[in-house]
């Protein structure tokens, strides 16, 4: 069991620079609490992915330690960490020559999972999700809405039970309608879950409804974090204010209050 004192993501002094010289990332400071949902927000190009990308070692960072669970990312077996760590991305990344229960079992069957209990699994997380195993499980993800293919991508993230949950731009090709359902769904479900969660996002809106705090970024630094009532109230500077402009008709009572 992790310890719930400590913070279930950290990253200490972490600078990203590329080859090319380009600065992706300057001495970000900032941590995770067990339970709670942080999202990351910014502009192309502000650093947001590369932050998420250096929690699974996706990236290696320049200098500075990122840290799961109080052990930093460098002393982790690479594939034992991603095992851990439930990720969702936009368009769900679903294989495409796989049914649905198939993906949803893909982190299980990598595990050495036997396949009664795999079959077992991926019928529950999908239920779990709001699809119908016996209907869903069969397709394939050209045969399923957008909106399916995102909640067996929630579906397979879950199946290997992970503390932590890694999104990027998870509801973000989805027709409005839809995305503000799955994010209702899946808010409900990280809360009964109790899963620690990562989401990067655009979208103030997003942010709002689903983070506990926000951590905006901009050109690679850290600007300000808090929740949404407080960068709402006090904002940093120019950008942070500009950024927050349309989430201004969103009700304080959108956000969330963490820690």
């Amino acid at each position: 069991m992790n310890d719930v004192t400590r913070p279930a993501v950290e990253w200490r002094d972490v600078t990203k620079r590329y080859a090319d010289g380009h600065l992706a990332l300057d001495s970000v400071n900032l941590a995770v609490a067990p339970g709670e949902c942080l999202a990351i927000l910014g502009t192309s190009g502000s650093g947001k992915t590369t932050l998420l990308k250096l929690v699974n070692r996706l990236i290696e960072p320049t200098s500075g330690v990122v840290l799961v669970h109080g052990k930093a990312t460098t002393e982790w077996d690479t594939i034992k960490l991603r095992r851990s760590i439930g990720y969702v991305i936009q368009e769900s990344g679903l294989m495409p020559h796989l049914d649905s229960k198939e993906n949803v079992a893909l982190g299980l069957r990598v595990r050495g999972v036997g396949s009664g209990e795999r079959e077992r699994k991926a019928e529950s997380m999908l239920e779990l999700v709001g699809l119908e195993a016996a209907r869903i499980g069969p397709l394939r993800p050209h045969q399923l809405s957008g909106g399916q293919r995102q909640r067996v991508g929630v579906a397979r993230a879950l199946a290997i039970e992970p503390d932590l949950i890694l999104m990027d731009e998870p509801f973000g090709a989805l027709d409005p309608i839809t995305r503000r359902e799955l994010q209702k769904e899946f808010d409900a479900l990280r809360k009964r879950l109790g899963k620690t969660v990562i989401l990067v996002t655009h979208d103030i809106r997003e942010a709002f409804a689903l983070a506990d705090r926000l951590a905006v970024m901009d050109q690679g630094r850290l600007v300000q974090v808090g929740t949404a009532e407080a960068l709402m109230a006090r904002p940093a500077n120019a950008f942070v204010e500009s950024f927050l402009e349309d989430a201004r008709a969103v009700p304080t009572s959108a956000g969330r209050t963490g820690s």
